[in-house]
């Protein structure tokens, strides 16, 4: 299956119930200080939580970030982009977009390497139904490696190509604008397509529904690890 079928949308929604809450909690701080966010593509990982990364880095963490597609067109982009959000490391797989569905061992083996000597306290990564093929292989391929090399992490499941139902807001009012900046790095992107107007209107969205002074939001499905690969299994 290269795309989430309706059948999995609704099995996702029975699955992570238990998950949601009534009110969605604000949090101010990621819960650990090694930090790697896994993009599938170069740009991913700042309009799906550059926000969130840029505090993390600004209160002392520590990041890393995980491409897993390469792109010539977006070296020098992504080296701009990479500063701006703080990143102490970055790990280049280089595997084609849009083949990383039909690479999932591949994938998988990279990730426990990566995984080894990152020894992430929390993982972001896309959601396992954002509307990509190689965003939802990401989820698949996370969960391979896990059944061969289990990693106590938190999950911080983010959204690009779709939203989803929410179970951690982060607000990044303060730091949107260079969130923005992040975002623009990626000329060859940000040429055909308006990335900017996509990540501040779905900000916007959420910071008007949860209220309290917020401007800008970053939303994630939060899990632990075993948790959320159970999800996938079940789901995808």
């Amino acid at each position: 299956m290269k795309y989430a079928s309706n059948k999995s949308v609704f099995k996702m929604y029975e699955y992570i119930q238990p998950f949601l809450k009534y009110s969605t909690p604000v949090e101010d701080k990621i819960p650990g200080s090694n930090v790697l966010v896994i993009a599938p593509h170069q740009d991913d990982e700042s309009m799906g939580c550059g926000g969130t990364i840029i505090k993390h880095v600004r209160d002392g963490g520590h990041l890393e970030i995980v491409f897993c597609t390469s792109d010539n067109a977006r070296t020098e982009e992504t080296r701009e982009a990479t500063k701006i959000l703080g990143s102490s490391v970055n790990h280049f797989l280089q595997f084609e977009v849009g083949t990383l569905h039909s690479l999932n061992s591949a994938l998988a083996s990279r990730f426990t390497s990566v995984f080894e000597k990152a020894g992430p306290d929390v993982v972001f990564l896309p959601f396992m139904l954002d509307n990509h093929a190689d965003h939802i292989a990401i989820s698949r391929a996370f969960a391979k490696s896990y059944k061969k090399n289990p990693i106590d992490c938190l999950v911080y499941a983010y959204p690009v190509w779709g939203t989803l139902m929410p179970n951690t807001i982060s607000d990044i009012t303060g730091v949107w604008e260079e969130k923005k900046r992040a975002i623009e790095c990626y000329k060859s992107q940000t040429a055909t397509r308006d990335y900017v107007k996509m990540a501040s209107s779905i900000a916007q969205f959420w910071a008007i529904v949860k209220g309290k002074n917020i401007e800008y939001a970053e939303t994630f499905f939060k899990a632990t690890s075993k948790e959320y690969v159970s999800l996938v299994k079940r789901v995808l």
